[in-house]
This record gives structure tokens, sequence and C-alpha cells, in this order.
């Protein structure tokens, strides 16, 4: 038990994470040309953004799946358990601990696969 309640997260983390960067990506100013650091900034706001985006919508997937490994009870009996115990506050439990856990890997994908996109395109340009 709690592997579908992790298959359920996944997806929405990285599609939330996503839709936040290119939604920063296009409200943020457009890089300086003649700062070469101005997109790895203009990336790591639009990468922290996303990763906090993602964990918060995915943090009671989270939730969930912690208490299926615990309790060992599938998906609907543990919804129901902690809606019972906690009402619908359980949303918000651990949602701390959780966007450290999830936004900083999260967030630092995603700079990282901006900053070597740059790189290497910055590399083809100047083989040109």
């Amino acid at each position: 038990h709690g592997t579908s309640a992790g298959v359920l997260k996944t997806v929405p983390k990285y599609c939330t994470a996503i839709l936040a960067k290119d939604y920063m990506d296009q409200i943020l100013p457009p890089p300086d040309p003649h700062d070469p650091t101005s997109n790895l900034y203009r990336s790591a706001y639009k990468s922290a953004v996303a990763g906090i985006a993602g964990a918060a919508l995915t943090n009671p997937l989270d939730v969930i799946r912690n208490e299926m490994f615990k309790t060992n009870q599938p998906l609907v009996d543990t919804v129901g358990s902690l809606r019972a115990e906690m009402g619908w506050m359980f949303v918000w439990r651990g949602m701390g601990k959780n966007l450290v856990a999830v936004s900083i890997p999260l967030a630092s994908t995603l700079f990282f696969t901006d900053a070597l996109i740059d790189y290497t395109e910055g590399r083809k340009e100047g083989s040109e």
C-alpha cells in the first residue's frame, strides 16, 4: 500500500511545477542580453516558485501515502480515517517539512536543467 498515492502524486507534482515555471517565464521581465547572469537569475526565480507550487499542491498525497504505509490500509480507507481523525486539516499536516523535502529537489532539477540548456545553447552559438 502507498504506491497508488505515490503514483498519483508524481504526475501532478511535475505538471504543477511546469505550469508554474511557464507562468513565471511569461510574467518575469526578459533576460538582459548584456548581463550573462540574468538567465540564471530568471531560472532561479522560476524554479523556486515551481518547486514550492509542486510541493504544496501534492502535500495531501504525501500525507495519504505516508499514512497508507503506516496503517497498511487502502487509499479510500486511509482518506476516510484521516478525515475522521483530523477533518480536512490533514491536507496541511507536515507541509513545512514537505516544502523542504520536495520543493528543493524539484526546484534544483528545474534550475540545473535550465542552466545546462543555456550552457549548451551558448556553446552552439560560440562555435558558429
